[in-house]
């Protein structure tokens, strides 16, 4: 016999939480292309197949859906301003304007 477990409602949740909370229920979060080379972690899961309540086979495939936030990309981040003065980067001293 096989060991079953009721799937959890993930929508609402950030994605890397529902992963988590997924795995420490017994079934795998995957998105709805499970070949993408991106996991599921980033935003917020809008939608998931097998609905809420549904009991699986134990490590079952629960396919969800990401909305990611505007201006998202998630991933690393690098500094975007203030821009550093035009010769911060360069290796020859700044030149004194001398008196005004």
């Amino acid at each position: 016999m096989l060991d079953t477990v009721v799937v959890p409602d993930f929508c609402g949740v950030q994605a890397l939480n529902a992963w988590l909370a997924g795995h420490e229920v017994g079934v795998l979060l995957q998105g709805p292309d499970p070949d993408s080379p991106h996991p599921v972690m980033h935003g917020i899961v809008v939608a998931q197949e097998p609905p809420p309540g549904t009991r699986v086979d134990r490590w079952d495939t629960v396919t969800v859906w990401v909305r990611h936030e505007p201006g998202d990309e998630g991933g690393v981040r690098e500094p975007r301003g203030p821009i550093p003065p035009l010769q911060a980067f360069s290796l020859e001293p700044p030149v004194d304007p001398g008196p005004a």
